[in-house]
């Protein structure tokens, strides 16, 4: 497995990348006219945004395998009062224009997507997710790996299911199934007004293929980054395709890799991954965060305004609860984009979990944030043999004890 991290501009990079070398994009690309991804970066207009982003279809295409697939996340927006249509158009031009197929549109239902301010509109919580193929006979897709447990409705239709004593063989091995009489047509009555007779037996399925609508959480609430990154988007998103569609050892590709998001789910499912980004700041995270040097789990910190730690909240939205300051004043504080304190008291992010140094006879002697604080601070020159003490049980390095731990409060 290699995570590889390219900084520059994806409609350049991609061109590096061999013919059919690639098993999955997944992507996010920059949303249209409303969001800041840094100075170097120029946000298109809805007018022409299709004709930025299509030729990338084209060079996605080409890398691609046969049995690839392309996931595409995208939202549309409003102006003037009325919803903009590039969306739909750069699906129509994608194909009449690119070799790509149109296989199969998803959405994102967003859990806690942010109202809009207009008392005439719906609260926007979708975005679109299209799936595009090479070659739709060739495609590799695993639906027995996301298959479902029967929703609580569907179990209260079938009333009570009794199991079918004879049972079907399967595997050589005779199993015993759940069942239910249900009438053959799916009308309760024929044309006289009588019932139907006629029953069958049905068997209850254990599992079912999930509906086309992915309810996951904005990142956000996820997960607070020391990052502000103004549109990450869950990590279960890419996980979810990168599972369905690919094998182990299969290489993954996001043009706009943002903070290395779709490179976690790589790692941990043993996939090669590709990142392009041209944010110089966004390529740094993502290389210390997918190198594990930039730990995944943070926690809200409370100090009064003499620095002296109250305590610490697994996220804003509990810190808010417990204090009743508002969540976002809390994020505008720590991120110390509006406020240095809030209600009274600092509030600063902070790692869940530290470096403790110890001595050898397991006296504590302080906490570390990184490794590269360690380094810089103490004139270590080796990276690797901290982190090995880290991740491999052996916790001696240095004529010291490293040892990853929670955050002592």
């Amino acid at each position: 497995m290699t995570i590889d991290i390219r900084e520059g501009d994806c409609f350049e990079l991609i061109k590096n990348l061999p013919d059919n070398s690639v098993d999955l994009v997944v992507t996010s690309p920059p949303y249209a006219d409303i969001i800041n991804y840094g100075k170097n970066i120029s946000i298109k207009k809805p007018n022409e945004y299709v004709d930025w982003l299509l030729p990338l279809f084209n060079e996605i295409q080409r890398v691609l395998t046969p049995s690839g697939s392309f996931i595409l996340n995208i939202n549309d927006n409003c102006s003037n009062g009325l919803r903009n249509p590039f969306i739909y158009e750069l699906i129509y031009r994608s194909q009449k224009e690119t070799k790509l197929k149109f296989y199969d549109t998803y959405f994102w239902h967003k859990m806690n997507g942010i109202p809009n301010g207009s008392k005439k509109r719906f609260r926007n919580t979708t975005e679109f997710i299209f799936h595009f193929v090479k070659d739709q006979k060739q495609l590799k897709f695993y639906m027995d790996r996301v298959l479902e447990e029967t929703k609580e409705s569907s179990n209260k239709r079938y009333k009570t299911p009794k199991y079918n004593e004879q049972g079907n063989v399967k595997d050589g091995e005779r199993k015993r199934e759940k069942v239910v009489w249900v009438r053959r047509t799916a009308m309760k009555v024929d044309e006289t007004g009588s019932k139907d007779p006629d029953l069958v037996q049905r068997v209850v399925p254990e599992l079912v293929r999930p509906d086309n609508v992915f309810r996951f959480p904005t990142a956000s609430t996820e997960r607070d980054n020391t990052i502000r990154h103004p549109a990450p988007f869950n990590r279960k998103l890419p996980e979810y395709f990168i599972n369905l569609l690919t094998d182990e050892g299969d290489t993954v590709v996001d043009v706009f890799s943002g903070i290395g998001t779709t490179g976690l789910p790589c790692k941990e499912l043993n996939r090669n991954y590709i990142g392009f980004e041209l944010n110089p700041k966004y390529v740094e995270f993502s290389k210390k965060r997918l190198s594990g040097e930039e730990l995944e789990d943070w926690v809200v910190c409370q100090y009064d305004l003499d620095d002296n730690l109250i305590g610490c909240y697994k996220n804003r939205m509990e810190a808010s609860k417990a204090t009743g300051i508002p969540d976002g004043d809390i994020m505008r504080t720590y991120n110390k984009t509006k406020f240095d304190s809030r209600g009274g008291y600092k509030w600063k992010l902070e790692r869940k979990y530290v470096i403790n140094q110890y001595d050898l006879e397991d006296n504590f002697i302080r906490s570390w944030n990184t490794i590269t604080e360690i380094e810089t601070t103490l004139g270590f020159d080796s990276h690797n043999h901290i982190e090995d003490c880290l991740r491999k049980g052996n916790p001696t390095s240095y004529g010291f004890k490293w040892i990853l731990e929670e955050r002592k409060i």
